[in-house]
Formats: C-alpha cells, structure tokens, sequence
C-alpha cells in the first residue's frame, strides 16, 4: 500500500507561502521559475525539495530527508524531470528519485 499524501509548504523566490498545495499550483511554479529563483515543497525544515534554476539555465535539484547526511543534489536541462520530481515526492511515490544520478552534499553542512 503507497504512503500517504505529504502535508507540505510550497515556497519561493516569486511564490505566496501555500500550505498542501495542490498539483497544479505545484506545476505552476516550477514551469514557470524565472533563471536563479528557488522553488521548495517541504515536509519540514530537513525534510523537502529544492529547485534552483542557475544562471546557465540549468536546475540544480537537491532532497534532504530528515538530516544533513541525507540531503542530495543533481542537475537536469529539463523542466519537465524537476516538476516530475516535485509531484512525484509530494504523493510520497516510491522511486521518485530513481530518474536521476545523485549525489551526497552532506558535506557541505
């Protein structure tokens, strides 16, 4: 049986703080970011999703899952793989990661 619906935040650089947003308000504000602008759907402060679309153009996708030790960035052209990603992770599907190569930044903090 699939987990439940993540309770989740939407926010970001050009987005209103929207509590359980809804697919489509979801869709809208990774399809429509703007070159380095963040878009996030957290659980909670280290449980969430990331997008930053870089200057270049490309997104710059990171996951934390409960700590610093499990928080994951890659890199995609697409759009489409990053709005896939963020709806995929807010129904909580198993293998939602699966589509991409990742790599640990726990480093990093």
């Amino acid at each position: 049986m699939p987990e439940p619906r993540r309770h989740t935040v939407l926010e970001g650089s050009r987005l209103h703080r929207t509590r359980n947003p809804k697919p489509s308000q979801v869709e809208a504000a990774v399809l429509n970011m703007a070159r380095e602008s963040v878009v996030v759907l957290s659980e909670s402060d280290d449980t969430y999703i990331q997008v930053w679309q870089r200057p270049d153009g490309l997104y710059q996708l990171e996951h934390r899952a409960g700590s610093a030790v499990e928080h994951f960035q890659t890199m995609t052209v697409s759009a489409d793989k990053v709005h896939t990603a963020f709806t995929a992770w807010q129904r909580n599907d198993a293998g939602w990661a699966d589509p991409f190569t990742w790599k640990s930044i726990s480093d990093l903090f």
